[in-house]
């Protein structure tokens, strides 16, 4: 038995209303037909209009106080089990709880339970959805009561609210998604698989059970992917067919870095693919493709998936991901606004379109997208952020900081726009605000997520300023709070750039340690399943280690692997690889064409401007080193290295007092820098040789330590040096530290 309970007379007219809309509007005034070539024929395929789809937030639904403690798997079950049931419908665009909780956590929130209703529907703002359902399962006799909600966000109403009891809770997940489809408007047609929900899971109570529990696991904040694994494992044994458990497994087997036992399970999967909606099995199978390095095949599908379903968001979402990973901007741009035509309702894609403009080289066209973005979604700080993030990197800082202002205003209580300030004002030389920024970020910081972010722009505070043992303490911080957050094939990734901290403090042995044990992780032991983030870092060890051979086969085998998987993206890192390796083996004509062609590619790369200054210096041609070196500080002007660089193109040209300008610039950043920290050595150094030379050049005259603070003051935004009252000496501001025990400064 169930029954439906309705509730206020204000809900059922909003009800009313949306019936009122769509009566007398006849299917055909809802699809479009669309003509698809398949090997040589033509084939027509019926497709919802974009304005009659649906984009729905689904939450994860509360546990009343009647449900027992192991059964709070059932609050993850019903939303996952409603999206599953409604997949083959293409009027239905789900937007997955797990997502939806995600950005919860943004506001320091763990789950949807006990969110107020306003707060739901600022979510589902940001996540461009306009309806929302929610709920609640509770305990009843033998059997289950569930309580369904759905609010619509356009007219910020309610728009049901029903009750579903019986002792079966995938049947009340049947009627749920009857009553969802009801309440959307979604209509009825031929060709539409409409299955129970249990024939798309498993008929095996135990099975169901684990399903369930291993899904609230992998999905809570901080998740539990070796209990997850462990409950998947153990519903596939209970029902091998089980497709949708099989496919989960294989992705958190991803997720642990245990790609061999992935590919096990995703087979297994595929052999079961009948229990699964059409559209889903193509993803499954390209998946599987890729995952075994049968890379054609993969494309194909993805391909195939497109042709036979193309108004299919996720089909053009899986396309896009190709089209990116190909370098196929263009066509990636066409299929984010075929995105968008579908889902006019889904911002979100402009900052996309803005990403495929930008690697288009189109600064105007990024641009352009994300000032539409922000118009549109003004209480999204990010669109504010993501610009001042294109100004920072085209040299236009002051139109990025207004950006950044604008970001904090939207969202004063938000760490990220405040770290992202910080970043600002230390590449313009404000340290001392940006220090300030950072502390306010940290104290901001509510989730493990945003005090990861902090620790991230703390790291590239104390590289930058030349402090490398406190960020190696910042980066085993930073470990500490992601271990129970981050899933470990993540963590692994994002660990490779402390390699590079590592050897900026002189720690080769350690860094090289890193290197082997993340490779390993990883299960990347032989160049042939080498990508490119890990042959880079083997290129980098080499060159610092001396081992240009060593550094060249690296790179030998990374264009193999591109060869084979055609990742288009890595072909800039490629060309500035090469020239690292040309520049240290001192063939530097080549190394500069390597620079050169990278920066067509993208000219808003500060180390290459820096590194093309230096090949250009040590090849003689000191008028076209000043210029790079001149961009790269025009990019970031309070950037140390880029300082020293031009402190040594201008001793080059005989222009000592401008080289001792640069070298205070250069020194004033590193002022509160590592003894050990090689480049500020060399500065210092630098700076003693040439004060013991006669002056040159065209500067003003100021000589010493007191003329380089005065020019460190004049530049960058204001470089803030700061001195003690009465003795006019430099001294370093308290520069509070993360330590190894995970003590926050």
């Amino acid at each position: 038995m169930s029954e439906k309970i309705g509730i206020p007379v204000n809900v059922a007219l909003a009800a009313a209303v949306l019936v009122l809309l769509f009566r007398g509007v006849d299917l055909g005034a809802r699809t479009t037909t669309v003509s698809i070539e398949i090997g040589g024929e033509t084939v027509e395929r019926t497709v919802a209009k974009p304005e009659f789809r649906k984009r729905t937030a689904l939450t994860r639904f509360s546990a009343a106080p009647g449900l027992g403690e192991d059964e709070h798997w059932l609050t993850h079950m019903a939303p996952f089990a409603l999206e599953l049931d409604l997949a083959a419908d293409d009027f239905f665009e789900p937007i997955p709880a797990s997502l939806f909780n995600r950005r919860l956590a943004d506001f320091g929130l763990q789950s949807a339970g006990d969110v107020p209703l306003p707060l739901r529907w600022a979510v589902a703002e940001l996540l461009h959805a306009t309806f929302i359902v929610s709920g609640t399962v509770d305990r009843s006799g033998e059997g289950y009561r569930v309580t369904m909600n759905i609010d619509n966000t356009d007219i910020g109403q309610r728009i049901g609210e029903t009750v579903h009891e019986g002792p079966d809770f995938l049947a009340l997940v049947d009627e749920m998604s009857e009553t969802l489809a009801e309440a959307l408007d979604l209509p009825d047609r031929d060709g539409i698989e409409d299955l129970p929900v249990r024939d798309r899971l498993t008929e095996n109570e135990a099975a169901l059970a684990a399903f369930g529990r291993a899904h609230a696991k992998r999905f809570a904040d901080p998740p539990d992917l070796e209990a997850a694994i462990e409950g998947l494992r153990a519903a596939t044994a209970l029902d091998p067919t089980f497709a949708v458990a099989q496919y989960h497994l294989s992705v958190a087997y991803l997720d642990d870095i245990r790609p061999e036992e992935a590919t096990a399970a995703l087979r297994a999967a595929i052999d079961h693919l009948y229990r699964l909606p059409e559209r889903m099995t193509f993803q499954a199978r390209g998946d599987y493709y890729f995952l075994t390095e049968q890379l054609e095949r993969g494309w194909a599908i993805v391909e195939m998936w497109v042709a036979l379903h193309p108004e299919d968001p996720t089909a053009l979402d899986h396309y896009g991901l190709m089209q990116s990973i190909r370098g196929d901007w263009q066509g990636l741009t066409r299929t984010i606004e075929t995105r968008y035509r579908l889902s006019p309702a889904n911002h979100s894609l402009l900052k996309e379109l803005a990403g495929a403009h930008e690697n288009l080289g189109d600064d105007e066209g990024a641009l352009a997208a994300l000032e539409r973005y922000v118009r549109r979604m003004p209480a999204d700080y990010t669109g504010h952020v993501d610009l001042a993030r294109i100004h920072r990197r085209l040299g236009t800082h002051e139109i990025a900081r207004k950006h950044l202002e604008r970001a904090i205003i939207v969202d004063p209580l938000n760490p990220d726009p405040v770290g992202e300030l910080a970043s600002l004002d230390l590449r313009l030389g404000r340290f001392e605000e940006a220090w300030v920024g950072l502390e306010r970020a940290r104290e901001l910081a509510r989730t493990s997520r945003q005090s990861a972010g902090v620790f991230d722009q703390l790291k590239e505070y104390y590289r930058f300023r030349g402090q490398m043992e406190d960020a190696i303490r910042t980066a085993d911080a930073w470990l500490e709070t992601v271990s129970g957050v981050y899933i470990p094939l993540v963590i692994a990734q994002r660990r490779f750039a402390d390699i590079s901290i590592l050897l900026e403090a002189g720690r080769r042995e350690h860094a090289a340690t890193l290197f082997e044990t993340l490779r390993s992780q990883l299960g990347l032991d032989a160049p042939e399943n080498d990508p490119y983030y890990v042959a880079r870092w083997r290129i980098r060890l080499a060159l610092e280690a001396g081992g240009s051979a060593a550094a060249r086969a690296a790179h030998s085998d990374a264009l193999d692997w591109n060869r084979t998987w055609q990742v288009d993206m890595i072909r800039l890192m490629l060309l500035v690889d090469l020239g690292r390796i040309e520049e240290t083996v001192g063939n530097y004509e080549e190394a500069i064409l390597q620079y050169r062609d990278a920066l067509s590619l993208d000219d808003g790369m500060v180390d290459v401007h820096r590194w093309l200054g230096g090949a250009l210096r040590k090849a003689g041609r000191l008028d076209e080193a000043e210029a790079e070196c001149r961009e790269a500080l025009r990019l970031v002007p309070a950037d140390p290295h880029s300082h020293l660089e031009m402190a040594k193109v201008l001793e080059a040209r005989g222009d000592n007092e401008g080289a001792v300008t640069h070298l205070g610039r250069a020194l004033a950043a590193w002022e509160p820098a590592d003894e050990s920290f090689e480049p500020a050595r060399e500065a210092r150094s630098k700076l003693a040789e040439l004060e013991g030379r006669p002056r040159s050049g065209t500067g003003d005259g100021h000589a010493g330590l007191a003329g380089m603070r005065e020019r460190a003051e004049a530049v960058g935004g204001g470089l803030n040096v700061r001195t003690s009252p009465g003795t006019g000496t430099m001294v370093r501001a308290p520069v509070p530290m993360a330590h190894p025990d995970g003590a926050r400064w």
